[in-house]
C-alpha cells in the first residue's frame, strides 16, 4: 500500500501516539523534544520542526512499536 502524507499528517501521526517509557531515551525521541509534562499525563513535542519528513515517519514507527514490547 502506498500512502502520500503531507508534513501536517506526519505530525498528527506522531502526536497521536506518544512513546512508551522504554523509548524516552531514544535519540530520535530526544531530538524531537518529547516532554512528559505533568501528573495528568499531558505531553508535548517541542522540536518536531527540526526533524526531516523521514525522521518524523521513523519517530512515529518507534512510538507505535514501543507499545508492543
Amino acid at each position: 500500500m502506498k500512502i502520500e502524507l503531507e508534513r501536517k499528517d506526519l505530525e498528527a501521526l506522531v502526536k497521536s501516539k506518544p512513546p512508551y517509557y522504554n523509548e524516552f531515551n531514544n535519540p530520535l525521541v530526544i531530538k524531537a523534544g518529547y516532554r512528559y509534562s505533568d501528573q495528568y499525563g499531558r505531553n508535548s513535542w517541542d522540536s518536531l520542526s527540526e526533524l526531516t519528513d523521514e525522521e518524523m515517519y521513523n519517530l512515529y514507527v518507534i512510538c507505535k512499536n514501543s507499545w508492543d514490547k
